[in-house]
């Protein structure tokens, strides 16, 4: 099917916002990919599941049977070479169904443009497929206090995964825009619309 609506990528580091700014382009009539939500489906995978058992033991599963997301972060998180084997089985799974669900939204009239809604966007390397990144850039001290009060994430683990991923610095510098997210909501909506006016309409901000 070929390519007709622009495909935007958005980037950040952990708690600076990118599903908030994800929402508001789904508000200018975007379909948004939630990469993480995928994630969630594929960790549910019955043949997934077995292999991480079979990595990691039946600790790595909540009460229900299905994948505990925290568990296996916990593993992954404390060693490299474990989170690249987690990587290696489970990003191209969901690389296909980004793939599939791009491909829908070419065909609706109702989508003015994608938004890929991607944790590891420039590591997975899918700004390659992408018409602009844009980098969601928060004060150091906000996203520390987002991560607390939403996942409970202490300094340590956030400097870990923020370890394992590319530098701040080199994330914004990859971008097309940036957009910062220390502000209320409406402040954040009016840097989105002008990007959105940038890509779609052809005005500049």
């Amino acid at each position: 099917m070929p390519k007709n609506k622009p495909i935007i990528g958005l980037t950040g580091g952990p708690g600076a916002g990118k599903t908030t700014v994800a929402r508001q382009f789904q508000k200018l009539d975007c379909a948004v990919i939630d990469a993480d939500e995928i994630n969630h489906q594929v960790l549910a995978h019955p043949e997934v599941t077995r292999q991480l058992v079979q990595w990691w033991g039946e600790d790595i599963l909540a009460p229900n049977g299905q994948v505990d997301r925290e568990a296996v972060g916990q593993i992954v998180f404390e060693d490299a070479r474990k989170l690249k084997k987690l990587t290696d089985m489970v990003h191209p799974l969901i690389a296909e169904r980004v793939k599939k669900l791009i491909e829908s939204y070419q065909g609706d009239s109702q989508v003015a443009a994608v938004v890929l809604d991607v944790p590891l966007l420039l590591e997975a390397g899918y700004e390659i497929g992408c018409d602009l990144v844009v980098f969601v850039a928060a004060d150091e001290a906000i996203r520390r206090r987002r991560l607390m009060q939403i996942r409970g994430w202490e300094a340590e683990k956030v400097k870990k995964i923020e370890n394992m991923q590319l530098s701040l610095d080199s994330k914004a510098k990859k971008a097309d825009f940036i957009v910062y997210n220390n502000s209320d909501i409406s402040v954040l909506a009016s840097q989105i619309e002008k990007i959105f006016n940038t890509l779609i309409e052809g005005r500049k901000p």
